[in-house]
């Protein structure tokens, strides 16, 4: 009771309900469940339609049951090209898709409702995709329909075109319209289907990659959007996903295929680039770093292609150094100028030494650079694409102190002499070393072989680098050898480039005939994805009969110096020549020492003599010429050979005086 008086209110205020549904009716018919639930509920239908998620529950209508394929293999000779040709076939009974959906379709009639607006039909009913692997290509698809519940198909590939789906739309009358349609071609289903065909072709001049095209598949799924109304959101229906090999019986076109030999050589001594390789097919030229393509050669049987490259820096020698720059190394003192001699002296230890180093800059154009010069002056066209880069022409010099030397003020240093256009980029002094480096004022404006000819013919005279100042330390002593360290090295240094040219292409080919118009019933065959040929091989095959189905042909790439290359490379060469003298300077420092002072001498003091008593003629002989008679040493004489001291000599002349003065006592008593 309660529900009908809710209907009978609803009906009393249908029109009023009605108009001002009209006003919130949009053109889309995908709107938010919430509006739209209000719309339904305002026009009385909220007993009949319950909203659903955008995503519903799948239907029981089985798509794989109506999903076919063809598929048509075809082989080309020279080169060995297999290509996979292919149609999906996709045949629908309407009313049995439809069929899940009868109950829906006869509620929403029964209220009057339609599920488009007038005009406005732009999203579709039903959808059909296919998908094939990225190594093929779609075809164009064709639509027929032979059920009068269908307005129109309409497709839409995606960008690769490994992708299509097709749009099909119900007519856009209201349920009752389409359900009168429904009942009566529901009797006959098979005479009234949609069918949609989808052409595929794939071709692969690599057996492995042909084996694998093989075993992938090709995808079909669709969709069934369910519109109650324009203002209800769809509900979407899912079918299952139908799977079809890419080629069912694949025919194995390499099998007699002989074996063909491509290899890449330096033209200049033949020897191998990179690996060569075999195959049924000749391979691309490569791009190789250093290298721009020159030529080809294909062997008289046909069965070996050679590219041939020539190296883009090859005019250039190779890096490496020179011979010896001459160098005059000097040292002097406050006292003397510099000069090479080996013993040098100073006035005291306070002294300053002065170092010289005098560099021959004409010795700076080494054989590498001479060389490099000579093949310009030969051949200046060949250097003509050389574009040069951040140049250094110059020296370096580098003077290392032993620990008993320091340079005592660091500003000290000069450099004198230098050409015009060279000046002095470093001057320092750190620790022991003191670091001079001459370069070109410019660099930026060598940009070509003439410009650093132009540079090189600047460096010629003699540059002198003078450093003051250098100081003895405490450790230093007279009269000893010192080691001074020195390194000259000419540096000639430069990034050359080279642009290959303009972008050249590897090759785009395309079909080797073009494509055949079908009529209702077939397609035009899908036209196979580009087949990269080479210059060893021959034209593109004649066009076959227009009842077959073209192979995948090619072209021969342009070749030119980027041959290889997705993109004309810039190569880059570093060139660096060097000249170099370094030695040790072994020098003898001395100078005269300080004063020195005056050693004391000291004088024991004599010991207290002895009275003496005179001895007669008569009486007998002293001990002392008792010794010398009997050929003894005596004591002064044993005493100066021995170095006795002084003071025990005059003890034992007192003693022996002694024992002498007794004795005559005792002789006169």
């Amino acid at each position: 009771m309660y529900f009908l008086s809710a209907m009978c209110i609803l009906e009393n205020h249908e029109s009023s309900a009605r108009q001002r549904l009209g006003n919130i009716m949009r053109k889309s018919r995908r709107v938010l469940a919430t509006g739209a639930g209000l719309a339904l509920l305002a026009a009385g239908t909220v007993t009949i339609f319950v909203p659903r998620s955008a995503q519903a529950d799948p239907e029981p209508f089985t798509l794989s049951q109506y999903v076919s394929s063809t598929s048509t293999t075809v082989c080309n000779a020279t080169p060995v090209i297999t290509t996979y040709h292919g149609t999906v076939i996709v045949d629908i009974p309407v009313t049995t898709l439809l069929a899940g959906h009868e109950a829906e379709i006869r509620a929403a009639a029964a209220q009057g409702l339609s599920p488009h607006d007038s005009g406005s039909n732009n999203n579709p009913d039903i959808t059909l995709t296919v998908s094939v692997p990225d190594a093929v290509t779609l075809g164009t698809s064709r639509a027929k329909s032979t059920s009068s519940l269908l307005a129109y198909t309409s497709f839409s590939p995606n960008a690769e075109r490994t992708q299509v789906t097709a749009n099909i739309q119900l007519k856009d009358l209201s349920w009752q319209q389409l359900l009168d349609i429904y009942d009566a071609e529901k009797a006959n289903p098979g005479q009234h289907t949609i069918k949609i065909q989808v052409p595929y072709a794939v071709g692969a001049i690599d057996p492995t990659e042909a084996t694998q095209l093989a075993s992938e598949q090709v995808s079909v799924t669709g969709t069934f959007n369910f519109f109650a109304s324009s203002t209800t959101p769809a509900q979407v229906f899912n079918f299952d996903t139908k799977t079809l090999a890419v080629a069912q019986s694949p025919t194995d076109c390499f099998a007699s295929a002989p074996t063909r030999t491509t290899r890449w050589v330096d033209e200049e001594d033949g020897h191998d680039l990179q690996p060569p390789k075999t195959g049924p097919n000749f391979f691309q030229a490569a791009g190789i770093p250093d290298y721009e393509f020159s030529t080809q050669e294909l062997s008289a049987d046909g069965l070996t292609g050679i590219y041939k490259y020539k190296n883009v820096f090859g005019s250039l020698p190779v890096n490496g150094d020179d011979p010896a720059i001459d160098t005059d190394f000097k040292i002097g003192t406050d006292e003397n100028p510099p000069t090479q001699k080996e013993e040098i002296h100073a006035e005291n230890k306070n002294s300053l030494l002065t170092i010289e180093n005098v560099v021959h800059l004409d010795d700076l154009r080494g054989e590498h650079i001479a060389d490099l010069l000579q093949k310009y002056e030969k051949t200046p066209n060949a250097f003509d694409d050389f574009d040069l880069r951040n140049a250094h022409v110059g020296f370096t010099t580098q003077i290392t102190l032993p620990t008993q030397l320091k340079f005592s003020d660091p500003s000290a240093i000069s450099v004198t002499g230098l050409p015009q256009g060279f000046s002095a980029k470093t001057v320092e002094v750190n620790g022991q070393t003191a670091t001079v480096t001459v370069d070109v004022d410019n660099p930026g404006q060598i940009t070509t072989i003439e410009d650093l000819k132009d540079a090189m013919a600047a460096l010629h005279g003699e540059a002198v680098i003078t450093i003051k100042k250098i100081a003895f330390t405490e450790s230093a002593t007279a009269d000893t050898d010192y080691q001074i360290d020195h390194l000259t090295q000419g540096i000639i240094s430069v990034d050359v480039e080279k642009q290959l040219g303009v972008t050249v292409k590897p090759g785009w080919p395309s079909p080797a005939c073009p494509p055949t118009m079908g009529d209702d019933d077939t397609v035009e065959p899908a036209e196979p994805r580009p087949v990269l040929g080479t210059i060893f091989d021959p034209p593109s095959p004649a066009c076959p009969p227009s009842d077959m189905l073209l192979s995948a042909g090619w072209r021969p790439p342009a070749i030119g110096p980027s041959a290889g290359w997705d993109e004309a490379p810039l190569m880059k060469h570093h060139l660096k020549y060097t000249t170099s003298e370094s030695h040790p300077y072994v020098t003898r420092l001395s100078f005269k020492p300080g004063p020195t002072p005056t050693p004391t001498t000291v004088t024991p003091s004599a010991p207290p003599t002895p009275t003496t008593t005179t001895v007669t003629p008569s009486a007998p002989p002293t001990p002392t010429t008792q010794l010398a008679k009997t050929g003894a040493p005596t004591p002064a004489t044993q005493l100066a050979k021995t170095g006795a001291f002084t003071g025990d000599v005059l003890i034992l002349a007192a003693v022996t005086g002694a024992i002498g003065a007794a004795t005559m006592r005792r002789k006169r008593s």
